[in-house]
């Protein structure tokens, strides 16, 4: 199959109510988008699309306002058809912007094969590549444009401009990691047609989260690391938006958060992934309403101050595939019920103050790829069932009685097992 013919289908499919982004879906456990655009970046055709001409000259200011060290946008000139440069991709019948893929790439450490050396030298290039400057206004004039990422680029010290909201195709929104400052522009929730909106990691905050009823469609919400203090209600906006499915607000200082007095209240039914994160909650009761979310694959509460046993009710969440609740103060023992998720694949309970023995019910846990039990006050034996564990490829635990005997006895090799 052409990438012509398959950018005719996404597109079509968006017509139709589904986003591009059905062909690069994100994982269900971590929501990340693949790092490169697809093979249709650049639009081609067997007939010739030229790009529209008012378009492709809204693009070439938008790049003068841009800083970019490493020359990434060198195809970006007057005597190249817009369709063909790096980064754009054109409808191939209209030749009308579609999408503006312009992120930058952050290396990803491998804690197993990365020294220092190359990863330092993975992580000047990114330095050398990322653009900056200003966004300029210009970009108002491609009124079919659906996707756009900035991502991962260095805007530091200005605001997200007010006019993005005035871009009403926009299906897609990504600013993540960009440097952006300052008050949130209520303005983005005149994107009526928004799937996805990715703002965080940078330092901006909010008075209020009302804008975001203007976003009925919005499926992915990611407001991380962004000052939500001020919205007392957060929740209950946020509770109103009836596609959610992905809602990450890590480090967002809700400590002070005063949770529904009805729990069945909220009703995410459509959400699997939810992020929590470094928020500094210190009692897990202010989380029952998580625990009614039954259709939840993805659960982080890790880096709270949650003083407490595992709590009880998360045993309703038998869906999830990905649990975090690591950095805590979790003090009992791990119970039984935990091992009884079938569908689990990732758990993460380190650096608590768990206690006990690990059950031999361990072995329950037959779909489980990675388990970290490090920095707990774990004791006895390994238990022999952890040898049922046929996709386990990574463990993590402190150091117990006989434990490193039994680990080599496994002979398993695609194990990773990292003794503290």
């Amino acid at each position: 199959m052409s990438s012509n013919f398959i950018f005719r289908e996404a597109y079509d499919d968006y017509e139709g109510g589904f986003l591009v982004e059905n062909y690069f879906k994100p994982s269900p456990l971590f929501g990340h988008y693949s790092p490169h655009p697809p093979n249709f970046c650049t639009a081609h055709s067997h007939f010739e699309v030229r790009c529209i001409e008012n378009e492709q000259h809204a693009l070439l200011n938008f790049k003068h306002d841009l800083l970019d060290p490493s020359n990434r946008l060198a195809s970006w000139v007057s005597d190249v058809d817009c369709c063909d440069w790096v980064g754009v991709v054109c409808h191939n019948i209209t030749g009308h912007v579609l999408q503006l893929h312009l992120r930058s790439f952050f290396p990803v450490r491998d804690e197993f094969s990365t020294d220092d050396t190359q990863y330092g030298a993975q992580l000047q290039t990114y330095e050398r590549s990322v653009f900056s400057g200003k966004i300029n206004p210009s970009l108002l004039d491609l009124k079919h444009l659906i996707y756009l990422d900035l991502s991962y680029n260095d805007f530091g010290g200005i605001q997200i401009p007010k006019f993005l909201g005035s871009i009403g195709s926009l299906g897609y929104l990504n600013l993540s990691h960009t440097g952006f400052v300052g008050l949130i522009p209520h303005q983005l929730g005149n994107l009526s047609n928004l799937h996805y909106l990715d703002l965080g990691y940078n330092d901006l905050y909010v008075k209020n989260l009302q804008w975001l009823s203007g976003l009925p469609l919005l499926q992915h919400l990611d407001l991380s690391s962004a000052n939500l203090s001020q919205a007392s209600d957060w929740l209950q906006e946020i509770n109103k938006l009836p596609s959610l499915s992905e809602l990450r607000l890590s480090n967002c200082e809700l400590s002070s958060f005063t949770p529904p007095s009805i729990p069945s209240s909220i009703n995410f039914s459509s959400l699997t992934t939810l992020h929590l994160s470094s928020n500094s909650f210190e009692n897990t009761s202010i989380l029952f309403w998580v625990f009614g979310l039954h259709n939840l694959v993805s659960l982080n509460l890790s880096w709270n101050q949650f003083h407490s046993p595992i709590p009880v009710h998360l045993q309703n969440l038998t869906s999830l595939r990905y649990l975090d609740l690591s950095w805590n103060n979790l003090n009992s023992s791990i119970p039984n019920w935990l091992y009884s998720f079938s569908h689990l694949e990732f758990l993460n309970l380190g650096y608590n103050y768990l206690q006990g023995t690990i059950s031999s019910a361990i072995g329950n846990l037959t779909s489980v790829i990675s388990i970290d039990l490090l920095g707990n006050e774990l004791e006895g034996r390994v238990p022999r069932s952890l040898g049922n564990l046929c996709n386990l490829k990574e463990i993590r635990l402190s150091e117990m009685n006989g434990v490193k005997r039994y680990l080599k006895s496994l002979k398993v090799y695609q194990y990773v097992f990292q003794i503290d």
